[in-house]
């Protein structure tokens, strides 16, 4: 059960659930995944001992498993139905209609091939089907090899029945009917649930979204599994889910008003919000106490995170949920870039400081993409 080798080693864990406002540190899911890199490795994530290397680190997963240095540990599923009030928040609650789901899923990804062309079920589709929620996603791009892709939507003048029969058939026209757009570090994307997409090859990103791991495969590059076989398609339901006019752009990062330090808004939709924040060496910041989980991964450098009376140090490639309701202190023991998560009140977190730091509405609108959220509250 030890993600980072040398740095955060659990002794046995005490019966009961982790009742408390103290922050916990994330061991993550890890997936094996036939696309997968190995760059996951270089955030200090160990390396797959199975036949295909580790593509996805699950870092809000129901079975991440949030730790605190005193020892006590459990499964996020656990805190979440224990104590819904700190890892649920009623934010949450209200997003998701679920009172016991921790209320977002935060994830790395290291594609070293192209992903499977898929499309996510919206929440009514989803819901038909059993899920609690469907899909949106937002893509933050870490790293990108030269030339690499984001394949997102249908490309201008692609026929929509003839990309799915193409897929339908397994032909690689499929592919070639999608919009192609390049990936640089720094990209981020909100794609809503509808949009046929895929991430290409040699990207590396961060990716936050409902809380779902739903998706529908369309076309998986003739690939086969390590015993030879293809992975499942989804025909049928992704045609029901795509929503051919969906074409999302990369967005312009919003800044945001602080004492210390760069901070700006990446990405704002009514189910989470993901912000970028920049801190020398001895600069701080406070995080009022907000009624939704944050969670917080250090991109790079070391963190001193203080909340709820008790300190965890977070460094680079480690993630720290703190608990909805409570204040925290956000301290820069090195120079570090953090990527920050929650359920965002629109008005209060997102447009009120972004106008206050002189951003238009236009630039304020765009945070969530192809979609409303931001744009019909302004």
């Amino acid at each position: 059960g030890v993600v980072f080798p040398g740095r955060f080693v659990l002794p046995p864990s005490p019966e009961g659930p982790l009742m408390s406002d103290a922050p916990v540190k994330v061991i993550p899911r890890l997936d094996q995944k036939p696309w997968a890199g190995d760059r996951l490795a270089g955030f200090g994530f160990e390396r797959s001992a199975g036949p295909e290397p580790y593509g996805e680190a699950l870092l809000t997963h129901g079975d991440a498993i949030g730790a605190r240095e005193t020892g006590e540990r459990d499964t996020l599923a656990s805190l979440a139905a224990a104590d819904p009030t700190r890892f649920v928040g009623s934010r949450g609650a209200a997003v998701t209609g679920s009172p016991d789901l921790f209320p977002y899923l935060v994830k790395f990804i290291d594609a070293a091939s192209d992903l499977s062309i898929q499309v996510h079920p919206d929440d009514l589709l989803a819901r038909e089907q059993g899920e609690i929620t469907g899909k949106t996603e937002a893509w933050h791009v870490l790293a990108a090899e030269p030339g690499a892709s984001l394949y997102l939507g249908l490309a201008d003048g692609a026929d929509a029945d003839a990309f799915l029969t193409a897929a339908e058939s397994g032909s690689a026209a499929a592919a070639c009917m999608l919009r192609s757009v390049p990936a640089t570090p720094g990209t981020t994307v909100v794609i809503p649930a509808g949009t046929v997409h895929a991430l290409g090859s040699g990207v590396l990103i961060y990716e936050v979204q409902q809380p779902s791991n739903t998706t529908y495969r369309l076309y998986d590059w003739g690939r086969l599994d390590p015993l030879g076989n293809p992975r499942e398609l989804h025909h049928e339901l992704g045609r029901r889910a795509l929503r051919p006019a969906l074409r999302p752009e990369s967005i312009a990062p919003v800044a945001m008003p602080t004492m210390d330090g760069h901070r700006e808004m990446l990405a704002a939709t009514r189910g989470f919000a993901l912000e970028r924040i920049v801190l020398g060496a001895g600069k701080l910041i406070t995080l009022p106490a907000d009624p939704s989980p944050n969670t917080i991964t250090c991109i790079g450098g070391v963190l001193k995170l203080r909340s709820g009376g008790a300190q965890l140090i977070v460094q680079r490639g480690e993630t720290a949920i703190i608990p909805a309701g409570v204040v925290s202190e956000l301290q820069a023991t090195l120079p570090c870039v953090l990527l920050r998560s929650w359920t965002p009140d629109l008005v209060q977190d997102v447009i009120r400081p972004a106008r206050d730091a002189g951003a238009a509405d236009d630039r304020i609108a765009a945070l969530s993409g192809p979609l409303d959220d931001v744009r019909e509250l302004l």
